[in-house]
């Protein structure tokens, strides 16, 4: 970012002829004005990679073709005239013929397709565009996969230099040789010295902050009221069966339907106060905080994209959040974990959230307000919103808090993922010449120049403050929604001018009780479960209906479909074994399990209203034809299934009928449903295959993988 002088031009050469790991080569060491990847501004899902070699810093960014994505770089002019521009980028048989570079020169647009399968001509790494005449403060340069239909585009660096700095550019810096870089002998482990590095700043402790209005937490009852007053007169539905609401609160709060046992149980009490008793006994459970982990790892999973050659594994993080959920941690001291975390994934999995998003700070924006306010600002990242009043420069003070956050990908290793901070950097609005201050909304700012960890952990106080107007609503509604069939505001993760929202003065009623209770999400489930809104029974609502009169069905994720599996037939959970790598594949995906495969056909985004989520022929399939579902569906001896087991116990067909129910449905069958098992048992002529086919049928059923 400065002129040449001589040491620069020693410290290039020395890097270059010596072969030293691409790497070590900073943008500093260069003549001319250099601009690595780090200081482009993006717009669209960019990925990070080192997998290359060839590449200036410590990386460079990637992106398919499957939408328009782009790198704008804005460097600074020593002064108005003639310069060459150059690119670098890591040259590959999977790359794009035809990236497109757009330069913004004084004459006009200059837009010229590069072929990075080619090795770049040199200087060095870097492959010449032209010379153009710019004048002004900066010169602008934008890649993007504008008008490419196949092949990855790379991004690594931007280069200016004047005709004299060029010519000698090309005399004394080689073309890169990628054969010399992989054939140059490693040194010996034990004469490998490891760099020092300085540690690492930490977040400070979290303090939770004391609501400055006074606030009372909710009674069920009180809830029903206050729905009752906003709802106007509505007929009130009959509650549901013993057996539909037991089903409907094992599904909700430990994400499996419940067991033979525990149905009869609940159903045989006659107590009064069971249903409440049974909503205690599900909250203590330690499925409730792995069920809900799942849920939101899942809505942060279903929005990050895959890094190259690195297969994103949130088993560590779903276990991290049942362990913060089963001790009763409030969401706010969760949220500020997730978004102050530092430190290697698999040994801090708190990280995941920033260390998935590769630390790219305008994913990390979008996303950030997304899940955790349920405000959507990515519409105004490369221009002021189309619908609401926000303009670009939101977005992009929102990004500057995540501009000097970094993190460091492995090889196939989602675990060795490390997020860091840069010692510097500053945001602009792309084009723009003026760094960003911090600033979440005009209502959360710190200054340019402070570091990551105190600009990450300013916004997430300010973002699980009390007084924050989203952050109570956004976990609210999503609860609300996953438990009455749709939520206040519809999308659930859009709680502003553009979702679809009801009952306004409820949804903050609710809210208002989460921060009472210090963003207690069983104090959150407790209260819900026990309203008359919640208990009602399903029916089909009227068009026009008023919200909230009745229960609404909604599809089971799929993790709680991999769990009623195990409960209803025992469903192993079988890995195969892990490919090697071979020469044809250097990096095998790891192989994927039972659950796995349940969860890849029946999973979907749970921040997609229910009535986008539909069947597909892949579950169909799977609960058809996949080889350990058909396996305990023998009813065989030798096979040694629950269903084998109840054939070979039971001589009763209608007790074995009724079993089968209570198992898969958790309910007992209707008189309609035994007379048509009767005259199928009786039409096959085969007790054990008809068995078979009924087990069979109620797996397929619609109903078992909906909630009801």
């Amino acid at each position: 970012m400065r002129l040449p002088n001589h040491r620069d031009l020693k410290l290039a050469l020395l890097s270059l002829f010596l072969l030293l790991p691409l790497s070590t080569l900073a943008a500093e060491d260069l003549t001319g004005v250099v601009q690595d990847d780090t200081s482009a501004d993006l717009y669209g899902e960019w990925s990070k990679s080192t997998h290359t070699a060839g590449y200036l810093g410590e990386g460079y960014i990637y992106s398919p073709p499957v939408a328009e994505v782009k790198a704008t770089f804005s460097l600074p002019l020593p002064a108005d005239g003639k310069y060459q521009v150059l690119i670098s980028y890591t040259a590959n048989a999977n790359r794009s013929e035809t990236t497109l570079v757009r330069i913004r020169a004084a004459d006009g647009d200059a837009e010229v397709r590069v072929n990075q399968q080619k090795t770049p001509e040199g200087p060095g790494i870097f492959q010449p565009l032209g010379e153009f005449e710019f004048k002004g403060d900066a010169a602008v340069v934008e890649i993007s996969t504008a008008g490419t239909d196949k092949g990855v585009i790379i991004v690594d660096a931007v280069r200016l230099l004047t005709a004299e700095q060029f010519a000698t550019a090309k005399l004394k810096e080689p073309k890169f040789d990628p054969a010399k870089i992989a054939a140059k002998p490693k040194t010996p482990a034990k004469t490998q010295a490891k760099p020092k590095e300085s540690p690492a700043e930490a977040a400070p402790a979290f303090v939770r902050k004391e609501a400055t209005r006074k606030l009372a937490p909710l009674t069920a009852a009180a809830l029903d009221k206050i729905l009752a007053e906003h709802l106007g007169t509505v007929p009130d539905s009959d509650l549901a069966t013993d057996a539909a609401y037991i089903r409907r609160l094992t599904l909700d709060l430990i994400g499996r339907q419940p067991t033979p046992d525990e149905l009869s149980k609940f159903v045989a009490d006659d107590s009064p106060g069971k249903r409440v008793a049974a909503v205690e006994t599900l909250l203590t459970s330690p499925e409730f905080g792995r069920n809900w982990g799942a849920y939101w790892s899942d809505v942060i999973s279903y929005r990050t994209p895959q890094p190259e050659l690195t297969f994103l594994n949130y088993e560590p993080l779903q276990v991290w959040l049942a362990e913060r959920f089963n001790k009763g941690e409030g969401w706010d001291q969760i949220t500020y974990d997730l978004l102050t975390a530092s430190g290697k994934v698999g040994d801090n999995p708190a990280a995941t959230f920033v260390g998935f998003h590769q630390a790219d700070k305008s994913r990390l924006a979008a996303e950030t307000t997304r899940v955790f306010l349920s405000t959507q600002i990515q519409c105004a990242e490369c221009h002021d919103h189309k619908f609401i009043e926000m303009p670009q420069e939101t977005f992009h003070h929102l990004a500057a808090f995540f501009v000097r956050t970094q993190a460091k990908l492995p090889w196939n290793d989602s675990n060795g993922i490390v997020v860091s901070s840069k010692p510097a950097g500053e945001h602009r609005v792309p084009g723009g010449k003026t760094d960003l201050d911090p600033d979440a909304f005009g209502m959360k700012k710190v200054g340019v120049g402070d570091s990551d960890i105190v600009r990450r952990a300013a916004l997430a106080e300010w973002i699980v403050s009390p007084e924050n107007p989203w952050f109570a609503k956004a976990f609210t509604n999503r609860v609300w929604a996953r438990m009455l069939g749709r939520g206040f505001s519809e999308p659930v993760d859009e709680i502003g001018e553009l979702g679809d929202q009801v009952l306004p003065e409820v949804h903050a009623a609710v809210a208002d009780h989460f921060v009472a209770s210090k963003f207690d999400f069983r104090s959150l489930v407790r209260v819900i479960a026990a309203t008359r809104a919640y208990q009602r029974q399903i029916h089909d609502a009227a068009a026009g209906e008023k919200p909230f009169v009745t229960m609404t069905a909604g599809r089971l994720r799929g993790d709680e479909v991999y769990q009623s599996l195990v409960t209803a037939i025992e469903l192993p959970n079988v890995t195969p074994e892990a490919v090697k790598p071979s020469d044809a594949i250097r990096f095998p995906p790891p192989p994927k399990s039972t659950r796995d495969l349940v969860n890849e056909a029946f999973g979907f985004d749970p921040s997609a209203s229910q009535d986008t989520v539909g069947r597909s022929m892949q579950q169909a399939m799977f609960l058809m034809n996949n080889r350990q579902v058909q396996n305990q569906v023998d009813a065989s001896p030798a096979s040694e299934t629950v269903l084998a087991r109840i054939v070979a116990t039971e001589s009763d067909d209608q007790k074995v009928l009724t079993q089968l129910y209570e198992r898969v449905l958790a309910r007992e069958p209707n008189d309609k449903e035994r007379e048509i098992a009767k005259r199928h048992i009786e039409r096959v002529g085969n007790r054990q295959a008809a068995m078979e086919d009924l087990m069979w049928s109620l797996l397929n059923s619609a109903e078992f993988t909906s909630r009801r």
